[in-house]
């Protein structure tokens, strides 16, 4: 599956997601493939899509259970990237697409440098959706890629 594809089924998924009141296709130089999430409160997070072939480490083939959904906005009403990681994480998985076995936010990693949603395919395939930006309701991205606000 590639990143094209993954767009398409993370467009059909997350759409359907509570709190997400839109979803939108975003490119830009050098990042051929993303989304635009934008959230009941007005916040939007941009992702890049990118993907991978199977790896010696994938998980089982058979799916993991959807976990509850986790709250997505803090006690002041803002999203932080931990919260959108396990949010997306959890919504991906709720779907029951018979094209993902597992979803994860980078941060459950030891080694993530920035915050994402991680997938693993039918397969043995990955997708990796990386935050590129965040802005708060009524904010423009930062200028930089990979500039995350603490909360948005």
């Amino acid at each position: 599956m590639g990143p094209e594809q993954v767009q398409e089924l993370g467009t059909e998924i997350l759409a359907k997601g509570p709190d997400i009141t839109s979803l939108e296709r975003w490119t830009e130089t050098g990042r051929p493939s993303g989304l635009v999430i934008t959230f009941s409160s007005g916040a939007r997070l941009w992702t890049g899509v990118t993907t991978a072939g199977a790896t010696a480490s994938e998980p089982s083939a058979a799916a993991s259970a959807a976990p509850p959904l986790p709250a997505l906005f803090d006690n002041a009403g803002k999203i932080t990237a931990a919260r959108a990681e396990q949010y997306l994480a959890a919504v991906f998985m709720a779907a029951h697409a018979p094209e993902i076995t597992s979803a994860y936010g980078y941060s459950s990693s030891s080694s993530a440098r920035h915050p994402g949603v991680g997938l693993y395919l039918a397969g043995g395939a990955r997708a990796f959706l990386p935050f590129v930006y965040t802005a708060a309701p009524g904010k423009r991205p930062a200028a930089r890629a990979f500039t995350i606000d603490a909360a948005f």
